[in-house]
């Protein structure tokens, strides 16, 4: 397969470039945004380049004068904070739409000078990591939205057809970034992982949160890290793990999120804890033999090919969360937009265990117009009640 994919938020962002005088792009390293950003402009300018980075660091209204032609597509904008105030001035005189095209690697709330430059001038859209769909040039599923709003689980569910036990298996190894999932050399693609882990704890990190630990012990946080994937986060074990301070580790765990490595969704029910996924299947993978944990590994699959079906999607409004209680109730994935609530419990096998089904009834209690699928690897798909299913992942995805 090609290295160069479609992405389903290039549609978003030439309708956003028509009416916002800036749009942002931003998403962890090597998803894609510098490609997708020259696929919508060819006048490019990164500050990856000293001298480029020099001049708008140190005249960054020169630099804006400079460049003039629209849309200016501005690369890891992130590193030079000087620009913003410049171009909230620009964008104050000028109000046309489709001036400015920024992407960063840095989620820009949490930097305060673009956060305060920004703010009401910027439409901003995160890139994710591919999901399958992508992956296979297929077009933006929609199961998840349809069964999330449907009056019964009852609904028609094809299979797709990229959905196969070793798509799924080379999806879990390769993961969704672009820059990466196509290396088909083991040692290359290593190297590659590890030279990206070493740019963002070694620089991208010290933008966000300037710390004197080592790489060693930011490694081995962003490796325990990834073992926890789908697991609420316990503060005082981890902290004994990696030998970091709580506070520090508060600091740390936000800085990461910030740069698009993990991201904390809320738990909901008796137990309210946040919980950690990662962004990318690949990289999780990699820092920890994900694969190895099979119910692990299937959770943080589905995390990722069903979130892309709202989050590029935003008149969805959709909301995503975990679902535990102290009774041993829980559910990993959960959505809900509107009152409609649906439980994703992922299974090792196509007839569900009871405790299975007794987190699926817990869930079904706390929620009024609630609906669960149970899914799993393999071909079947039964209904059980009017709000409980079982289903192949391939039929979500």
């Amino acid at each position: 397969m090609p290295h160069i994919r479609k992405r389903f938020l290039e549609g978003l962002l030439r309708k956003t470039l028509r009416y916002s005088p800036i749009v942002g792009i931003f998403g962890h390293r090597q998803v894609g945004k510098t490609t997708l950003a020259n696929l919508l402009s060819k006048r490019y300018i990164s500050l990856d380049s000293a001298s480029s980075l020099a001049l708008a660091s140190q005249d960054a209204a020169s630099f804006l004068e400079k460049n003039k032609a629209s849309p200016l597509v501005i690369d890891e904008c992130q590193l030079a904070p000087e620009l913003f105030p410049a171009l909230k001035e620009h964008v104050r005189q000028n109000q046309s739409p489709g001036q400015f095209l920024l992407t960063g690697s840095v989620r820009f709330s949490s930097r305060r000078a673009i956060r305060e430059s920004l703010t009401g001038r910027i439409v901003a859209w995160e890139l994710l990591p591919m999901d399958m769909s992508e992956t296979y040039q297929s077009t933006l599923p929609i199961a998840l939205i349809k069964m999330l709003t449907a009056k019964s689980v009852d609904i028609d569910l094809p299979t797709a057809n990229y959905f196969t036990e070793k798509n799924y298996l080379r999806y879990l190894q390769n993961g969704g970034l672009p820059g990466i999932f196509s290396i088909r050399d083991s040692a290359i693609k290593r190297q590659r992982y590890e030279t990206q882990i070493n740019t963002i704890l070694e620089r991208d990190l010290q933008l966000i949160f300037p710390t004197t630990l080592s790489y060693r012990t930011l490694r081995h946080l962003l490796a325990t890290l990834a073992s926890k994937v789908g697991e609420p986060l316990e503060w005082s074990s981890l902290s004994r793990a990696v030998r970091i301070s709580i506070p520090t580790l508060y600091k740390l765990i936000a800085a990461f999120e910030a740069m698009f490595l993990i991201r904390l969704i809320p738990t909901v029910g008796s137990q309210k804890k946040a919980v950690l996924f990662f962004e990318d299947v690949g990289e999780a993978n990699y820092l920890s033999s994900l694969a190895k944990n099979e119910l692990t590994a299937l959770t943080l699959f589905l995390f990722a090919n069903l979130r892309t079906q709202f989050m590029y999607r935003p008149e969805a409004s959709v909301e995503i969360f975990q679902y535990r209680n102290r009774g041993g109730g829980f559910v990993p994935l959960c959505f809900n937009t509107s009152n409609h609530y649906l439980g994703i419990l992922p299974s090792l096998e196509e007839n569900p265990s009871d405790s299975i089904l007794g987190s699926a009834r817990s869930f079904l209690r706390k929620y009024k117009q609630a609906k669960i699928l149970i899914v799993h690897r393999g071909d079947k798909d039964k209904i059980l009640q009017d709000n409980i299913r079982i289903v192949s992942a391939g039929q979500l995805i």
